[in-house]
């Protein structure tokens, strides 16, 4: 049954999220205005026509899309609404939250550090943490930085139901790392795997790598991120939550919690705080571009070596798992997804095709990205 958009409420503040959000959340999967200038074609009024009509199909408020076709036609918008309440049409250059996208950052800066020999991607994490935080976890001691990235340390996902339930009992909390991770070992349903035996997707992970960045060059992740990545290319738009986004074009997410009610994301309802280095990014779609654009070419290493160990891929269900990315398959290409409330974002390119498709939008609902995705690989 279709939701009476006349009728929908829309919840702002951060006392009325309700225990529908849990259940949706868990039972889910898991034009720039500096840019080119792009004039309107065939190609770009197909890829517009099929965001529109997912759109409203889906009930999603607002999408940017990046897309980059076998020709070389590149198509760069918005549509939809990026603030539903003051009615504020979401454009190509629209700032949004990319959740675990953020994970592809901050392993190229691991990676960068690595070539640099300020630490070795296969030596044990407790050779750069405290030994109270390695000792959070039962096999703390015998996990590599490797088996950080690729999600093969066995350790535990903080994330889990009773920590989005604690979250929302005060969502503006400023959890920190130690916090999370301090949680990671002690929740309720928390179990670990011996390392290297078994891939398991942990946001854990990415939380201990960003204090190892820090802990080996003695400033934060998030500048080093900025000065390593961001800088560099010149990402306008792409920021690390922490570091203050600038709330002009920058989207609002939109998550429903029944038939009549949708919960409003912003950084005055729910800071970025619990995200921290699995998933704390905000960014543009052609900011998305560049950065995997110039990763996958070589251009954030000195070393193919470096990149050929990133792109080292470990077999798990219809896709797999490198270090930070994921290979969505040989026709398709190598990226990484994001999912969190209010927001999903996919991000593709293929090197050998020089195809891309990169969506962001604000409503977490995974139907629309296989609708629109699947339409628009098909006129690529």
């Amino acid at each position: 049954m279709k939701r009476n958009m006349n009728k929908i409420t829309y919840l702002t503040g951060t006392a009325c999220v309700l225990a529908a959000l849990f259940v949706i959340l868990f039972n889910g999967c898991c034009e720039k205005t500096s840019g080119p200038n792009i004039p309107d074609s065939t190609f770009t009024q197909k890829v517009e026509k099929i965001l529109n009509d997912n759109l409203a199909l889906y009930e999603v408020n607002g999408v940017t899309a990046f897309v980059r076709n076998t020709d070389g036609e590149i198509c760069n918008i918005g549509a939809g609404l990026a603030d539903v309440e003051n009615d504020i049409p979401m454009l190509a250059d629209t700032k949004m939250r990319i959740a675990s996208i953020s994970k592809t950052f901050l392993a190229t800066v691991v990676l960068q550090l690595w070539e640099e020999g300020m630490l070795e991607i296969d030596n044990l994490m407790s050779q750069y943490l405290p030994d109270s935080t390695v000792a959070l976890f039962p096999y703390g001691d015998q996990v590599t930085l490797r088996q950080l990235l690729n999600h093969t340390s066995g350790i535990y996902d903080f994330e889990d139901e009773e920590f989005i339930y604690i979250l929302f009992s005060d969502p503006l909390y400023p959890w920190t790392p130690f916090e999370l991770l301090y949680y990671a070992a002690h929740a309720t349903e928390s179990f670990h795997y011996q390392p290297g035996t078994l891939f398991s997707y942990s946001n854990t992970n990415y939380i201990l790598l960003g204090l190892i960045v820090e802990s080996v060059t003695g400033i934060s992740m998030e500048q080093n991120i900025r000065d390593r990545i961001l800088d560099p290319l010149n990402l306008e738009n792409t920021y690390s939550g922490n570091e203050g986004i600038p709330q002009d074009n920058y989207s609002k997410g939109y998550q429903p919690l029944d038939e009549t009610t949708i919960y409003v994301v912003s950084d005055q309802t729910l800071p970025l705080y619990f995200e921290w280095a699995h998933g704390q990014m905000v960014s543009s779609s052609e900011d998305l571009w560049t950065f995997l654009n110039a990763l996958l070419i070589g251009d954030l290493f000195d070393e193919q070596a470096t990149l050929n160990a990133m792109l080292a891929f470990i077999p798990i269900s219809n896709f797999s798992y490198g270090l930070g990315i994921l290979n969505f398959g040989e026709e398709i290409g190598f990226g990484h997804t994001g999912g969190t409330l209010g927001f999903f974002s996919y991000a593709m390119i293929n090197p050998t095709t020089g195809t891309a498709l990169i969506l962001i939008y604000n409503t977490y609902n995974t139907e629309f990205m296989g609708a629109a995705g699947n339409a628009i690989f098909g006129i690529m």
